[in-house]
């Protein structure tokens, strides 16, 4: 189902007609390039390969498919991006999603308590390089709201890329850690930030 969901996102509509600033479409966690570090995915718009998965986890169509809810922090950029998620949900699934939409301080304590069905998350690397992405969602992290965890996913990220003896076998290590998260979509990443600035001579 969090693939299907992932492959019916229209990355390119949303960057090119709800933000508008530049962004990147991302299905990776990790921007291309991230001090010579560059991750693949297969999460790109599929909406067929998403309808067949639909059906293939019992809901053919989005008949039946269960109440879900998006939740998202209180910002009219978020809110475009959410409604236009809902739709493409809607049109290429089948599936209504109910949106939340919450201030600040609530939906922070709506994320610690994982009480959401799929929530809005950023993240803005505090250093260059992958390891400020991918340590996020080690089983039990502090800033690792999903729930998700993976035992090889926490063995690369906290012990063995650490250990590696060249950059080289670091990387990938690293995208061997990145495959599995995306793999096991716990995370369905839309776009890369972009910082816009108006210039003057």
């Amino acid at each position: 189902i969090r693939r299907a969901l992932a492959l019916s996102i229209d990355r390119e509509a949303i960057v090119k007609g709800v933000v508008k600033g530049g962004e990147r479409p991302a299905t990776t966690l990790t921007p291309p390039d991230t001090r010579g570090y560059t991750a693949t995915s297969d999460l790109g718009f599929n909406p067929e390969e998403a309808q067949r998965l639909l059906a293939e986890a019992g809901y053919p169509k989005g008949k039946g498919f269960p109440p879900l809810r998006l939740s998202f922090n209180t910002n009219e950029g978020h809110q475009k991006i959410a409604v236009a998620i809902q739709s493409m949900w809607k049109a290429n699934l089948n599936v209504d999603i109910q949106l939340q939409n919450q201030e600040w301080k609530v939906y922070l304590n709506t994320m610690r308590l994982k009480d959401y069905g799929i929530a809005r998350y950023g993240w803005s690397g505090d250093y260059v390089d992958p390891n400020t992405f991918l340590d996020l969602y080690v089983t039990g992290g502090g800033n690792n709201d999903t729930g998700w965890g993976n035992d090889r996913y926490d063995e690369i990220v906290q012990k063995l890329a650490p250990k590696a003896s060249t950059q080289e076998e670091r990387y990938k290590l690293l995208r061997e850690a990145e495959s599995i998260l995306l793999d096991e979509v716990p995370i369905i990443p839309i776009y890369f930030y972009y910082w816009n600035r108006l210039v003057r001579p």
